[in-house]
């Protein structure tokens, strides 16, 4: 399996881990914005209010922690365009602080369709070629693959999540009203600092990176993240959240069912 392959692949996972936990995850104590004391901090924790626009940064990130203290579970679906590489995700994603889960499916047309689970720390794939058909590959914590996968799931961790999200926005803009799915949004544009989303990143792709990244955001009448738009180095992506505190089923593979994966 080629490398760009498998690339593809731990973005697809890495980035709804990384977008989407960002907007739901749980954090009891979130760390003050910049220029803020704690106890500044702690007056905006529990708020501002939802449903409203907000003008600057610190309202709209202390609106979305406000909104993630109970959400536990959401729908994720994400189509990408690659240099006309189109690639089309959907799945489920389940917070946790100790143990966070997810399961997707990633259609890269005619090329390779995979099927991803992340529990208990570990990730299984199914599609690989060579694979005999219903088994799954159980990836090397140790490969390269792995250890992105890995840090993908640690940076799930909301707390670290809430620190980095909020230290990468550099502005935010308030566009006007929208809809998402029927729903009633607040559309906005934001300007990320890609040094302080690094951590992230592959390894080859750090140097890479413009200085910024713009992205489109939407937050809904509970200030939940509802879609996200980029195009970063001829890379666009969409993707949408729904379905926040529905039941999900994430569970490993029988062992039976799976083998180690070859790469």
């Amino acid at each position: 399996m080629k490398w760009n392959t498998r690339r593809l692949a731990a973005a697809a996972v890495v980035l709804p881990a990384v977008l989407g936990v960002a907007a739901c995850g749980k954090s009891e104590s979130p760390a003050p914005a910049t220029g803020q004391t704690q106890a500044s901090s702690a007056a905006t924790s529990d708020a501002p209010a939802a449903g409203q626009p907000y003008k600057d940064k610190a309202a709209f990130v202390a609106a979305m922690k406000a909104a993630g203290k109970n959400a536990t579970t959401a729908h994720v679906t994400m189509a990408m365009d690659a240099a006309g590489q189109k690639i089309a995700i959907s799945g489920d994603t389940k917070v946790d602080a100790n143990n966070p889960a997810m399961k997707m499916s990633m259609d890269m047309g005619s090329s390779m369709k995979l099927d991803m689970i992340l529990v208990d720390k570990k990730v299984y794939m199914k599609g690989f070629p060579g694979l005999a058909a219903g088994k799954w590959a159980v990836i090397d914590s140790n490969s390269t693959m792995g250890k992105q996968l890995a840090q993908s799931l640690d940076q799930a961790d909301p707390t670290k999540m809430y620190d980095q999200f909020g230290a990468a926005v550099q502005d935010v803009k308030y566009v006007g009203e929208d809809t998402v799915d029927g729903d009633k949004t607040w559309k906005y544009d934001l300007t990320l600092d890609t040094k302080a989303m690094q951590a992230q990143l592959p390894a080859d792709a750090k140097t890479q990176m413009p200085s910024t990244i713009a992205y489109t955001a939407w937050l809904d009448e509970k200030n939940q993240l509802r879609k996200v738009t980029f195009d970063l180095s001829g890379v666009k992506a969409e993707m949408t959240m729904s379905k926040y505190g529905e039941p999900v089923d994430i569970t490993a593979p029988a062992a039976a069912d799976t083998v180690k994966a070859p790469m």
